[in-house]
């Protein structure tokens, strides 16, 4: 799809959902966690009837993401309400943000992430990944056209794709070490896993435990995890007999909430090595 018309579609979003918003029937359609898309409307834009410009209102709870998908030929975003950030997975497309007030139009560079506010907007053409996440602490509003294939849900690809891979990995350390004198190096992968873990977050129905993960060894792993970026919470159920605490190196992605549960960003187009838990010899009831 030409940029130039994409362009020109910008400006006229907020008037075209007031226009189909009131006569057209407007439904809710797919399925991603988190995430609830309306189609206000849609209409062919080829002279044979196989590509459709579709508006839709999409709203995005804190946390939840809508992700990379095949799917769409071409799209123009525009953020009405709260703060997401977009970045871009790859692809063979041109993508360009549009920011509020007339203010430019810079290109998007894959695996950037840019935080939109209320008025920019993000065109793309035909073969970008591009993933909407939810930055704030409210939910967040967004006009949607896309350019797709007549009849196609627009983010088919992107709803069915549930592949994401975490993976924890424990190291155990020697005795008399703590988190005060921890040294890496002198840690070391153990034969067991040393540490009983769950997963959850606000993308899962439930907590992950150790029956939904494969334990290989020192290394527990869930697969099939939904796709998106979004927060996951590692939290200690028990530990091997002879260890009481734990410490994941954090970072601005990696956070320590309690004593038990360590808060982790998790990115399911992005292939990762393990988190490394290192394990540290102690009573898990002494005080």
């Amino acid at each position: 799809m030409p940029q130039r018309f994409l362009v020109m579609l910008l400006p006229v979003l907020a008037l075209s959902t007031v226009l189909l918003g009131e006569g057209a029937d407007a439904r809710q359609e797919e399925s991603i966690p988190g995430v609830a898309i309306e189609t206000v409307g849609r209409t062919p834009v080829s002279e044979e009837g196989s590509d459709e410009l579709v508006l839709l209102r999409v709203t995005i709870e804190p946390g939840a993401s809508v992700p990379a998908s095949d799917g769409p030929r071409a799209a123009v975003v525009l953020l009405e309400k709260g703060r997401v950030s977009a970045q871009l997975a790859g692809g063979a497309g041109e993508t360009n943000l549009t920011l509020a007030g007339g203010n430019g139009t810079v290109p998007l560079t894959p695996g950037s992430e840019t935080i939109l506010t209320p008025g920019d907007a993000v065109s793309s053409s035909d073969g970008t990944r591009l993933t909407l996440h939810n930055a704030g602490d409210g939910k967040a509003l967004l006009l949607y056209a896309v350019v797709t294939a007549a009849g196609d849900p627009p983010f088919a690809a992107a709803a069915q794709e549930v592949s994401g891979t975490f993976n924890v990995e424990t190291f155990a350390c020697p005795e008399g070490m703590t988190l005060a004198t921890l040294e890496t190096d002198a840690c070391e992968p153990s034969t067991e896993p040393l540490v009983e873990w769950s997963l959850a977050s606000e993308q899962f129905d439930s907590p992950l435990g150790a029956d939904e993960a494969t334990v290989s060894g020192a290394t527990t792993t869930w697969q099939g995890l939904p796709s998106g970026t979004y927060f996951v919470d590692l939290t200690v159920e028990s530990f091997a007999p002879g260890f009481g605490d734990y410490f994941i190196p954090s970072s601005n992605q990696v956070t320590r909430q309690d004593e038990r549960t360590t808060r982790i960003y998790f990115n399911a187009v992005q292939t990762r090595d393990s988190i490394n838990a290192y394990v540290f010899v102690g009573d898990p009831a002494a005080p």
